[in-house]
C-alpha cells in the first residue's frame, strides 16, 4: 500500500533533513505542515535543501496559524506586527501554489476559544484567505466541531459535482457522524489518525466516510520519539533510520485499521 502522510511536522522531528531522505528512500510522501512563522521559516529551508537531493518528491506544503498562538498573534495587532504575520503567510501561499493553508481551527486547550474570541477571528481570517486563494485547509479541532462548519459555510464552503474547489481536511478526525454527515456538502476529508479510532463515537463515524475522502495521518513532531519509546533520554538521540522507521510503522497501522 502506497504511504502517504497527509499531516507531519517534519521540521519539529529530530534532524528533519536526514528524516527528508530516510522517508524518501522508503517511498514514504508527506505533507510538511508549518503552524506558526519559525516553523513555516524552517520548513522552507528544509524544502530547498532536500529539493537539491531530490527527497521532497511527491510531498507538500501547508503553512497556517495554530490555535495554540491565535492570542498571541490577535494581541499583537495593535502594533501591526500581527498584520506583518498575516502579510508573510500571503506571500508564503503566493509563492507556493500548491500550499495548503493550516493547520488552523480551535482549540479548548488555549487562549481565545469562547465563541468571537481571538481563535475564532483568526481561523475565520485563514478560511477566507483559502478559499480566495483556492487552497485545501488543514483544520485542527479540540472542541467545538459545530463551530467550525458554522464558518466553513458562512465563508463560502461547498462541494460542487465536476467544479473543483478548495476542501476542508478535518486533521487528526474526532468528531462523530453528525460531523462527516456535515462534512460531506462542505466536499470535507477526514484525515484519520490513531487517536481517531480511540472514541467510539468516531469509529462508528468513520464507516461513513468515503473511501475518497479519507487521507491518513501520524500528525509526528518534536513528542513523537517519545510517543513511540524511540529514546529514554532525548528526542535528538533518535537516529533518522530509527524515526522514519517508526513513521512507516505508524502509518501502515492506520492505514492497516480500514
Amino acid at each position: 500500500m502506497a504511504l502517504f502522510d497527509s499531516h507531519l511536522h517534519i521540521a519539529r522531528l529530530p534532524k528533519p533533513l536526514e528524516v527528508a531522505r530516510e522517508l524518501h528512500e522508503r517511498g514514504y510522501r508527506y505533507r510538511a505542515v508549518a503552524c506558526e512563522p519559525w516553523e513555516w521559516k524552517a520548513v522552507q529551508e528544509l524544502w530547498e535543501k532536500a529539493s537539491a537531493e531530490g527527497w521532497q518528491e511527491g510531498c507538500g506544503f501547508a503553512f497556517g496559524i495554530h490555535p495554540m498562538i491565535a492570542a498571541d498573534i490577535a494581541s499583537k495587532h495593535q502594533d501591526d506586527s500581527s498584520e506583518d504575520c498575516w502579510s508573510e503567510l500571503r506571500s508564503l501561499l503566493k509563492k507556493f501554489p500548491d500550499a495548503q493553508v493550516g493547520e488552523a481551527g480551535l482549540d479548548k486547550r488555549y487562549a481565545g476559544y469562547e465563541p468571537g474570541g481571538a481563535q475564532e477571528a483568526v481561523f475565520r481570517r485563514q478560511a477566507k484567505m483559502a478559499f480566495e486563494l483556492g487552497r485545501d485547509l488543514q483544520i485542527h479541532c479540540v472542541g467545538d466541531y459545530g463551530r467550525i462548519v458554522q464558518i466553513l459555510k458562512e465563508v463560502g464552503f461547498s462541494c460542487t459535482a465536476g467544479v473543483k474547489r478548495p476542501r476542508p481536511i478535518f486533521h487528526r478526525f474526532g468528531g462523530d457522524a453528525g460531523i462527516v454527515k456535515a462534512g460531506k456538502p462542505l466536499g470535507a476529508l477526514f484525515s484519520i489518525h490513531s487517536d481517531s479510532l480511540r472514541k467510539k463515537a468516531t469509529r462508528e463515524a468513520l464507516g461513513l466516510i468515503p473511501q475518497a475522502s479519507l487521507l491518513f495521518e501520524t500528525d509526528a513532531d518534536e513528542t513523537f520519539c517519545e510517543s513511540c519509546g524511540l529514546s529514554t533520554a532525548t528526542p535528538q538521540a533518535c537516529t533518522p533510520r530509527q524515526i522514519a522507521d517508526a513513521l512507516v510503522d505508524r502509518l501502515n497501522q492506520v492505514q492497516n485499521s480500514f
